[in-house]
């Protein structure tokens, strides 16, 4: 983005690319941690009770986060 095109924006236009950009950056650590576990998994390192449980309770609260905001962001059915 050009220096004058910054200068140009609204207020809400400028939150709405530090919006994505935080998403985004939120997004690239959330994948390189779950490449991460996943290579500590297929080295087949034995995990003890309380780990396999944090493990657990963060899968939970991710699927939780995610379907909340997929039913947020899907478009109402539109009835014909």
């Amino acid at each position: 983005m050009a220096l004058g095109d910054s200068l140009a924006q609204t207020a809400r236009e400028v939150d709405d690319v530090k919006d994505q950009n935080a998403t985004d950056s939120t997004l690239r650590d959330f994948g390189r941690c779950a490449v991460a576990l996943r290579n500590v998994l297929d080295e087949n390192r034995s995990l003890d009770d309380m780990c396999l449980l944090f493990i657990e309770n963060h899968l939970h609260v991710v699927q939780m986060a995610y379907l909340r905001g997929k039913w947020k962001h899907r478009p109402l059915p539109t009835e014909e």
